[in-house]
């Protein structure tokens, strides 16, 4: 619970008067590569996905309070196939407590006058597709509040992406199936396992505890290590880094032997966490 205490001071996104609000989503649309007779037709697309977010109870919110997100949809290319127009687009979608999945690969089908319904007989490229992400994210933002609690998240995910690729619009899903495979597999397990820690050291550092953050730190970096040796181009592992590199330094400013495993595990922000050995 701590860790929704840093969430409050920090993130701003707890509110005590909440009611089941989970997901507030803020989308940006790019359809600068379509012709310009495609551009009325998805005037509103943004303004749908983020009321198909932002209007759904998602999971039941015991913590009551919201996760906030910005997704950024690049359209790429429109083409007729049969009676329908097929979309092919690059959704990226954040969270304030570092979620992070980028997709190249989104084909969909779009009519201006159908709403997005979250009722459905079949499978839907368009909406499952926002299911599938919707599910990811709460899923790793439920890993930070416990230990594995986005379990069942991610086989909802699972479920969805199966059924992607059996159906009619089979492409990216494969590479989506093995997206939930990589962060639920055991060799994984350890940094999900310590993101409690990640979040209640953060918190104790914001209240000037830094030797019990630093505590609750060590156990962080215990369980990176862990993913490094067995994984150590582990994707997830790298989206963790490229969210919190600057809060790491942070949490080990001054302790240079942990810093030094830290640049030895992510190169890519070496320079951030030499900063910190200072």
């Amino acid at each position: 619970m701590k860790k929704l205490h840093y969430v409050l001071i920090v993130l701003f996104v707890l509110s005590a008067f909440s009611f089941a609000q989970v997901l507030k989503v803020t989308v940006t649309l790019d359809p600068s590569n379509l012709p310009a007779d495609e551009l009325n037709i998805l005037s509103n697309f943004a303004d749908k996905v983020e009321q198909y977010y932002n209007g759904y109870e998602w999971i039941d919110d015991e913590y009551e309070y919201d996760v906030n997100c910005r997704i950024r949809i690049i359209i790429q290319t429109v083409q007729k196939k049969s009676h329908e127009k097929i979309y092919l687009a690059q959704f990226l979608i954040t969270s304030e407590s570092g979620e992070y999945f980028y997709d190249k690969t989104w084909e969909f089908p779009y009519d201006q006058g159908t709403p997005l319904s979250h009722f459905k007989s079949q499978f839907d490229p368009l909406t499952h597709f926002l299911d599938f992400y919707a599910y990811m994210i709460l899923a790793g933002e439920l890993d930070t509040n416990d230990y594995l609690k986005g379990n069942p998240l991610y086989e909802k995910a699972r479920d969805i992406a199966n059924q992607g690729q059996l159906s009619n619009y089979p492409k990216g899903w494969t590479s989506r199936m093995n997206l939930v495979f990589m962060i639920t597999d055991s060799r994984t397990r350890p940094l999900r396992e310590v993101k409690p820690d990640f979040f209640e050291a953060l918190y104790l550092l914001d209240e000037g505890k830094r030797m019990e953050a630093y505590k609750y730190a060590k156990k962080v970096l215990d369980g990176m290590m862990k993913v490094y040796k067995v994984q150590p181009n582990n994707l997830y592992l790298q989206y963790f880094f490229n969210s919190h590199s600057k809060e790491l330094a942070d949490l080990f400013r001054g302790f240079k032997p942990d810093l030094e495993k830290l640049v030895r595990l992510d190169s890519k922000h070496r320079e951030t966490y030499r900063a910190a050995m200072e």
